[in-house]
């Protein structure tokens, strides 16, 4: 097995430099970095992991905290913070929370027990008073409803629903509508400044079983002029749509639609739904890239480069379902 001391003699520097080198440390002169790394190629060279925690004081793990339910969310965020870290040098542990604060707690105190420096945690509640006293070893995300400041990063779907009526406003729409999933977002003071009161359909979770819920018909009966609607849950988008063509609409010059997916959602519409339907989302991979820049900051002091540490915040995916107001 190759070692730090034979790279050292073929780049012809010292061990303290290969150390630095390959830990990553960039007050190395760029010229003997190179050789330092082209030496380590050549010979096949290795980091031994203990070591390397021995030298830095740093397990190099990071845990992760995913909660139990949404377990698809839960695997493409995963696999794309991991991928991040290991393009790092650092790997993470995985623990699920059981949908309970004190669940998430536990799973916290745990992997921080095993040696992580830190731990990225999913929270299911949308505070972090329960985390307080573990606050200086954990980086977290909410994907609840938006309140500030109170975890570090947050992918609310309260946040689309204010990004779809933005983009809807600058196509010259004045009269949205909004068809509201309860249990997704719930009706506060960011929605009522949106929205007229009259333009506002709120759903309770349990009624999306009955195939006879028509929210569009709902809007329509209290009288009121709107020509684009935002959902916040799929089966509200797939009622709405097969409600417009019932009624012999055409999509999107009659009406405009915009979904705004939590983070968290999974495909809900069923395959008699043809019709592709805008949407404002999260990606997780934003997420990911977001997260693992908390966490480098959070628990190593040092931060990842700019092209891979893009801001969280929703994207557009344009499917072509709104139509500027004319």
């Amino acid at each position: 097995m190759t070692t730090i001391y034979e790279v050292a003699t073929r780049a012809g520097v010292s061990l303290s430099t290969v150390s630095r080198v390959l830990n990553g440390n960039k007050s190395v002169n760029p010229a003997l970095a190179e050789k330092v790394k082209q030496a380590a190629s050549e010979l096949h060279f290795t980091p031994s992991q203990k070591a390397r925690s021995l030298a830095s004081k740093h397990s190099h793990a990071i845990g992760i905290v995913l909660p139990n339910k949404h377990m698809l969310f839960a695997s493409h965020l995963l696999f794309s913070f991991e991928h991040i870290l290991r393009q790092h040098k650092k790997h993470c542990v995985i623990a699920f929370s059981h949908d309970t604060i004190e669940s998430e707690v536990e799973a916290i105190e745990f992997l921080l027990s095993q040696g992580c420096d830190g731990v990225f945690v999913t929270t299911i509640s949308s505070t972090t008073k329960h985390l307080h006293s573990l606050k200086d070893k954990i980086v977290t995300l909410s994907t609840g409803e938006a309140k500030a400041t109170v975890t570090d990063l947050s992918a609310s779907v309260a946040h689309c629903v204010s990004k779809a009526h933005h983009l809807l406003s600058e196509q010259g729409h004045t009269d949205i509508a909004l068809v509201n999933d309860r249990k997704t977002v719930s009706q506060n003071e960011t929605f009522l400044s949106l929205f007229k009161k009259q333009l506002i359909v709120n759903v309770e979770v349990d009624a999306l079983s009955d195939p006879f819920l028509d929210p569009l018909l709902e809007l329509m009966a209290k009288g009121e002029v709107f020509s684009a609607i935002i959902c916040t849950n799929d089966v509200l988008v797939e009622r709405v749509v097969n409600s417009a063509k019932e009624l012999g609409m055409v999509l999107p010059s009659d009406l405009s639609i915009i979904s705004s997916r939590p983070p968290n959602a999974h495909a809900e519409i069923s395959s008699s739904l043809t019709y592709n339907v805008s949407s404002v989302a999260y990606s997780t991979l934003d997420m990911a890239r977001a997260a693992a820049k908390k966490c480098f900051a959070a628990f190593y002091d040092d931060g990842l480069d700019e092209d891979s540490a893009n801001p969280l915040s929703p994207i557009f995916l344009d499917y072509g379902s709104t139509a500027p107001f004319s």
